[in-house]
């Protein structure tokens, strides 16, 4: 049982990389539409995007599932046994919330923005 847990906490730890990895292109990605003015009305970028949101719904939904079989299929004994393993993991979930904050915080300034740039052309229409 015990390198079934260990193999449970790599895997989640994989997985938590992973999403890191695609939490961060996706960040770099905000930043460099937030730069380009133009980009917010590009429909390629639009599209990309839905393929990526696709990808971290994915990643979130495996790594959910995988921690609660971990904390269901295991004891606390078993899982204190592997504590190099879950060491790892909780700076991974920090940095996780940490990210997922920025990019929510960055699309958040993106949507207040395409609302102004709509009343902005909705006055203009009015002339």
């Amino acid at each position: 049982m015990l390198n079934d847990t260990k193999q449970q906490l790599e895997k989640i730890n994989e997985v938590s990389r992973q999403l890191l990895s695609h939490l961060l292109t996706m960040q770099n990605k905000l930043k460099e539409i937030k730069t380009d003015i133009n980009a917010s009305n590009n429909d390629d970028s639009n599209s990309s995007g839905l393929i990526t949101d696709k990808e971290l719904i994915e990643l979130v939904a495996t790594r959910h599932r995988l921690i609660h079989c971990l904390f269901e299929q295991n004891t606390h004994e078993e899982i204190s046994k592997e504590l190099n393993l879950l060491n790892e993991m909780i700076p991974l979930d920090t940095e996780l919330s940490k990210h997922s904050e920025v990019c929510k915080q960055i699309l958040a300034e993106h949507v207040i923005r395409i609302k102004k740039r709509k009343k902005i052309s909705k006055s203009y229409q009015k002339y």
